[in-house]
């Protein structure tokens, strides 16, 4: 079976549970809005402090030993004079949380976090943070329980609806909204009944999800939260995911009217929309509205140009798109951050120009996914290789074949000797394919 590459993990982590034929529609839903992170010490604080901290999170990295992992960590808490304000260095914790849940000692990330907790003056923002670290749903709403007062707010109630959401848990979800302010002394705001509308499209409750969106925009009821643009974009992704047409341009047409400003997740959702239904030029299109009005777009975007062109069979239109997406800059005006391409986007990629016999672009895709130590699926390779051969072209053949056997390791080493005995490198020699 041919092997996939290997790339870094989206941005923004999909739901559980969907389908794969949906994941680029859902990538678009927006994460829920917690509180910016509190930075680690800044040039305010001693450099002694600095170095400390510093000196901590390197030997957390470093060590294997989950036990020796929650030791550093609880005993540096319980020396704040050494480590004034650790409690907000966010790269610290979420470091730790996720060595010892990797580590298989969700028990002792627990721990830590709540020890975090006690060791702080109470805030709604070391709260948030908190909660959204902790593994498992139990700890964050012991975590949210055992809070003072002052420390619950709708951007800790968020979290906790979040870590709720991560776990499936959509009716506790629905259950805490209606009753947070009998039970916590306080309306959820619009992060919470974002997460709520999130968790709503997650589980296809698209009529509920609508309904609370008309809630929150009627301003009827006190304790619902006038919507924002990811308010809409949930619903919106929602829509394009179960293909409802009239529920999807109705929703545009209302962000319209009411002037809100959309966003890269906004753009996306269209540009999907356009890509499944066979119109991926009018999404191109979109690429320079998003440019006129200062949007950057994001490797979501271009996935979904770039795929939606080679399910047309439109790989020249594909690869333009992909080149075009290599040498993007950011708003920043640093040209060494361009966009990258999720590791799907080179398979599709990859496979329409050897299928379309476009070898040159194949080619070049080929040798970028070399460059970045993965390996391309081997059936498109081998269709590449037998491809050159017969152009006359057996030295970048081989070329082609000798940096595979050397990127391919383990277990998938044998799939692919097997495709290289079927191949001939030599034009005008017979493939020993029977």
């Amino acid at each position: 079976m041919a092997s996939l590459l290997r790339r870094r993990p989206r941005p923004h982590p999909l739901p559980a549970g969907v389908p794969s034929h949906l994941l680029c529609r859902f990538s678009a839903l927006p994460q829920v809005d917690h509180p910016p992170p509190t930075s680690a010490p800044t040039s305010t604080t001693p450099a002694s402090t600095r170095a400390s901290v510093l000196d901590l999170q390197l030997a957390v990295r470093g060590e294997a030993d989950p036990a020796r992992i929650h030791s550093l960590v609880a005993g540096a808490l319980s020396n704040p004079s050494e480590y004034p304000r650790l409690h907000a260095s966010r790269p610290l914790f979420s470091l730790a949380a996720s060595r010892l849940a990797r580590l298989r000692r969700p028990d002792l990330a627990a721990s830590l976090l709540h020890t975090l907790l006690a060791s702080a003056p109470p805030s709604a923002g070391l709260l948030a943070r908190a909660i959204s670290l902790f593994p498992g749903p139990e700890d964050a709403l012991r975590a949210f329980s055992d809070s003072a007062p002052s420390a619950r707010s709708d951007v800790s109630l968020s979290a906790l609806l979040s870590a709720l959401l991560r776990a499936g848990r959509v009716e506790e979800i629905k259950s805490t909204v209606a009753s947070a302010e009998s039970s916590f002394g306080f309306a959820p705001g619009r992060a919470s009944h974002n997460v709520l509308l999130h968790a709503l499209v997650k589980n296809s409750e698209l009529a509920a999800a609508r309904k609370l969106l008309a809630e929150m925009s009627s301003k009827k009821l006190k304790h619902r939260a006038a919507p924002d643009i990811v308010s809409y974009n949930t619903v919106l992704a929602g829509y394009s995911a179960q293909g409802y047409e009239q529920g999807f341009e109705k929703l545009l047409k209302e962000i319209n009217v009411k002037k809100l400003e959309p966003n890269v997740v906004t753009y996306n959702c269209r540009i999907h929309w356009f890509a499944k239904k066979g119109e991926t030029f009018k999404g191109e299109e979109l690429l320079d509205v998003m440019e006129s009005k200062h949007v950057a777009p994001n490797y979501l975007t271009y996935n979904a140009l770039v795929q939606g062109y080679c399910k047309e069979g439109n790989a020249g239109a594909a690869m333009r798109v992909f080149k075009r997406m290599k040498v993007m800059k950011r708003r920043e005006g640093r040209s060494d951050l361009g966009v990258s391409a999720h590791s799907q986007t080179y398979v599709v990629l990859f496979r329409s120009l050897v299928e379309k016999e476009r070898l040159d672009d194949a080619l070049w895709v080929c040798k970028s996914c070399f460059a970045m130590k993965a390996a391309p699926p081997f059936e498109a390779v081998k269709g590449l290789v037998e491809g050159l051969v017969k152009g006359g072209r057996s030295a970048e053949a081989k070329d082609v074949v000798a940096k595979m056997n050397f990127l391919v390791k383990g277990d998938a080493k044998v799939a692919w000797e097997k495709i290289v005995g079927e191949l001939s490198l030599e034009e005008g020699t017979p493939s020993s394919k029977p």
